[in-house]
């Protein structure tokens, strides 16, 4: 219940912050079309000139080399987008902490010049994730480890993407430093204390009620309102959700966090004593 009050309570300060900058929730929705573009394109196209080739060599992989290399190109493209748009959002999210202008092109050229470092902790996380996948399927109980793994690699690199692009470190460097900001803030044992995932999930579930209402009107429409519902929430959590990291990166620093309490912020984790 604590986290749900968390989540509830910086949910509304994300918010806040949206709806004085609409144009932060521009961001995830390119994110997404920029994806599926790309991996359309990339799996479609590969398959139309190559894909009896691509069969065959896949069919004689007795060692899965083939396959991991696609992973890691997965989560490569995958990580480089997300992570191209996120930055571009956080510049937004901090200009608008301190009541200053910015727009979509501000955030896309700021990301365009952080491109290096954004390519380079891509390159770290996709071969992070692939190696993780990789491990993952050896049984059961090394499935469980492989996962707690992930969840500290996860809180390991929570502050990675803010120092890489608003401060002059390296992947490694940023990596380090992000790791010494969650100890020295909250200690070596923690959790998050935010759950912004159950509201996502609320919001999902009425925009398929009310699809499923319409659809007793006319079926297309009822698809149509309870995708594109369904699409505008992932769209503004997402947005939220990055927005929140700006700021709680911004309260460690002591920096200016717009809208968001700092002791909201600070209730983020939970030290365990």
């Amino acid at each position: 219940m604590t986290r749900i009050s968390n989540g509830w309570d910086l949910a509304k300060m994300s918010l806040s912050t949206i709806q004085k900058n609409k144009t932060l929730l521009v961001f995830p929705v390119l994110s997404t079309l920029s994806l599926i573009l790309i991996i359309g394109s990339f799996l479609g196209g590969g398959y139309f000139f190559f894909g009896d080739f691509i069969a065959q060599q896949f069919a004689s992989d007795s060692s899965g080399i083939l396959g991991y290399t696609a992973v890691f190109l997965f989560y490569l493209v995958n990580y480089f987008i997300v992570v191209f748009f996120n930055a571009a959002l956080m510049h937004c999210a901090v200009r608008t902490f301190y009541d200053e202008p910015t727009s979509l092109a501000d955030g896309i050229e700021f990301s365009m010049s952080r491109i290096g470092k954004i390519l380079g902790w891509t390159i770290v996380s996709a071969t992070v994730g692939t190696l993780l996948d990789a491990l993952s399927n050896t049984g059961k109980i090394g499935a469980f480890v492989i996962s707690l793994i992930g969840i500290a690699w996860s809180l390991l690199t929570f502050f990675v993407v803010p120092i890489l692009v608003f401060q002059d470190k390296g992947v490694f460097d940023a990596i380090r430093d992000s790791g010494k900001m969650m100890k020295e803030k909250w200690g070596e044992s923690l959790t998050m204390n935010v759950s912004f995932g159950i509201f996502q999930f609320i919001g999902i579930i009425l925009c398929a009620a009310l699809g499923f209402a319409l659809a007793q009107i006319h079926w297309a429409l009822g698809i149509a309102i309870g995708v594109l519902g369904a699409i505008l929430v992932l769209t503004i959590f997402a947005a939220a959700k990055t927005i929140f990291i700006a700021a709680i990166y911004n309260q460690v620093n002591g920096r200016p966090t717009g809208d968001f309490d700092p002791r909201a912020l600070d209730s983020a984790f939970l030290q365990k004593r």
